[in-house]
């Protein structure tokens, strides 16, 4: 590239200095053709040289460009490819995600079920013990009222047997005490 730059270069002095001497022999010596055609000549092959390098320079710098292009082409194909495959990679992931919480969900619905037959089975239960509670309790009160109602009666009983005793004692005690009012009597009277 700098062998090319410094041709560019010697072309373009060579091609410039033929052109002013050329330029100053047709003002000052035309009558020296032949060095006018020489310098025409040389004006010629310089600017040939110049347009090749030109040129030259061109396509490599366009060679470069494209290898550049080339380059940025495969970069941005392997980032495209890279892509796709981390698109690829996580749409599996998600995919996978999405069927595990499904599975989530779906043994989350099985767990509520689950839940709901046990709380009925335990509402079953509490319903069936409150229910013979309940009927020992009645049970347990018919049997108590049926006992209030024979201690009752036997109360009455005894009651009545107590005021029969009572009175008897009462009559006792009456008849002593008459008796032994006479007692007194007599002997104050003695």
């Amino acid at each position: 590239m700098r062998t090319r730059k410094s041709n560019l270069t010697f072309s373009a002095v060579g091609f410039v200095a033929s052109i002013l001497i050329m330029l100053y022999l047709i003002l000052n010596a035309p009558q020296m053709i032949q060095l006018i055609i020489v310098f025409g000549v040389i004006a010629l092959a310089d600017t040939y040289f110049l347009v090749d390098s030109i040129v030259k320079l061109i396509d490599e710098l366009s060679a470069a460009s494209m290898d550049k292009q080339t380059e940025l082409v495969k970069v941005e194909k392997g980032i495209y490819s890279v892509a796709k495959r981390e698109e690829a990679s996580n749409k599996k992931q998600n995919e996978a995600l999405v069927a595990e919480l499904m599975q989530l969900k779906e043994e989350n619905q099985r767990l509520n079920a689950e839940l709901i037959e046990q709380q009925k089975l335990c509402t079953k239960i509490l319903i069936k013990k409150s229910t013979e509670n309940n009927n020992k309790m009645l049970n347990s009160s018919d049997r108590i009222s049926k006992l209030l109602v024979q201690l009752n009666g036997n109360s009455a009983s005894t009651s009545k047997e107590t005021m029969e005793i009572l009175e008897e004692i009462n009559k006792t005690l009456d008849t002593y005490y008459n008796d032994s009012n006479d007692n007194v009597r007599r002997m104050r009277a003695n």
